[in-house]
């Protein structure tokens, strides 16, 4: 077993307000995915209340959006980890905006055309555009801070979609509530065309790029999805880190419970929209204070980091168990809010970690296989949980308690990689 490698020392941390006073091209990608983000809150309520409008109560259709919400990524993650190692990323991610634009848009069909399966097809084709815009961006970050930049740069990216899931959540919750699922759809379109028209305004750097082979283009994607695949599995450090999510999705279903808790628990005294949107935003709340103090607790010291990896596992175990017995509302949104200090602990240092240690020109390919491999968990766990609220005398705080069972799993073998693996090795390993 090897010894904890003691030796790496963390960068010189750089303060928040630095880093947005002096880095423009930060600022404008975090603006851009901060209103793309508020608009993807939009469209999840809304389509929660399109379902209903059609006709479609059950837990299992909303399971249904939620899964084809993240399951075709797993498709297009690779094509898309090799696109954003050979062309443009900002380009990449300008074309994922637009395409949104006139999905979203398209969903307003649904009311003349009422399909469940017309709106599946729909957000099938919404997730396949967003596939390509999340590897570029975060392969692209690294390239716009430096790296005493870039954990504060991650801590408030995580903070942002915590953030923009609770204030998009609850404006979202209202507009839906109030104005109806046709005006939070048309917010979540102006949401995507702003954000990119703040991109037009971010410089790439220039990069070193995978090289473009001769022959079918198709093959020669497959061939660097291969390539990428192969420098993964021959680094243990990279594809254990880049498993961290996916340990997390084992509780993936996370959006499908607290969706059936407000409606089906917590429904009074606010109605079932507000009380989900209550939950929502006590998740926001959870993974937005998550990254700032997790950073202040590592101190950006990378063997701190892969530490609190399990403490965050940990953290939302036992908080997810403890929720299944809350009675009443505020006491549940304390209990989300907790558990989900641990998530976004989880999340962001997984992030950090791989972006200190995989080179450039293989970065979208890393991210495009971790996006892929959490996303397929989070599918599988969305739909078991589905079925598990749609089953006979199944009820919901058993189902909630086994969110936070789950989460064991990933606690345990987060330990076995640090005891094999040690903590932390230098960025950029062979």
């Amino acid at each position: 077993m090897p010894a904890p490698d003691r030796g790496q020392t963390a960068p010189a941390q750089v303060g928040y307000a630095e880093l947005f006073r002096h880095n423009v091209n930060f600022r404008r990608l975090f603006f851009a995915r901060a209103v793309s983000l508020a608009g993807d809150w939009f469209n999840t309520l809304a389509i929660l209340a399109l379902l209903r409008h059609i006709g479609a109560p059950s837990a299992s259709a909303f399971a249904g959006v939620l899964i084809l919400k993240t399951l075709p990524t797993v498709f297009a993650a690779p094509f898309a980890g090799v696109a954003a190692d050979r062309v443009s990323r900002r380009g990449l991610m300008l074309g994922a905006d637009l395409v949104r634009v006139g999905l979203v848009l398209t969903m307003l069909t649904v009311a003349v055309f009422p399909s469940v399966p017309w709106l599946y097809a729909l957000v099938i084709a919404q997730t396949v555009a967003s596939a390509f815009f999340e590897p570029a961006r975060t392969a692209l970050l690294p390239d716009i801070v430096r790296p005493e930049e870039l954990t504060a740069a991650n801590a408030v990216g995580a903070a942002l979609w915590s953030t923009m899931l609770a204030l998009g959540s609850a404006a979202g919750g209202l507009t839906t509530a109030w104005l109806g699922w046709e005006v939070a759809l048309l917010v979540d379109a102006a949401t995507y065309a702003l954000s990119a028209v703040l991109l037009l305004g971010v410089h790439e750097p220039e990069w070193e790029r995978a090289p473009t082979e001769a022959g079918s283009a198709i093959i020669s994607g497959f061939r660097q999805i291969g390539q990428g695949a192969a420098w993964v599995v021959e680094r243990p450090r990279v594809w254990s880190l880049a498993l961290v999510k996916a340990g997390w999705s084992l509780a993936g279903g996370t959006t499908l419970v607290l969706t059936m808790l407000g409606e089906r628990v917590y429904v009074e005294p606010l109605g079932a929209m507000l009380a989900v949107t209550v939950l929502y935003v006590a998740r926001g709340l959870g993974t937005g204070l998550g990254p700032f103090l997790s950073r202040a607790l590592s101190r950006s010291e990378p063997a701190a980091m892969e530490r609190l990896i399990g403490v965050g596992y940990a953290v939302g175990a036992v908080f997810y168990v403890a929720l299944a017995q809350a009675p009443s509302l505020a006491l549940a949104a304390g209990g989300v809010i907790l558990a989900h200090l641990g998530g976004a602990t989880v999340w962001v240092f997984s992030t950090i970690r791989l972006q200190q240690l995989v080179p450039s020109q293989v970065r979208g390919r890393v991210f495009a296989f971790e996006n892929a491999a959490f996303t397929v968990i989070i599918a599988l766990s969305t739909w078991v949980f589905g079925q598990a609220f749609d089953a006979e005398g199944v009820s919901v705080s058993s189902v909630t308690s086994a969110v936070g069972v789950v989460l064991v799993l990933p606690t345990v073998l987060w330990a076995i990689r640090g005891w094999r693996l040690g903590w932390a090795e230098s960025p950029r390993e062979p």
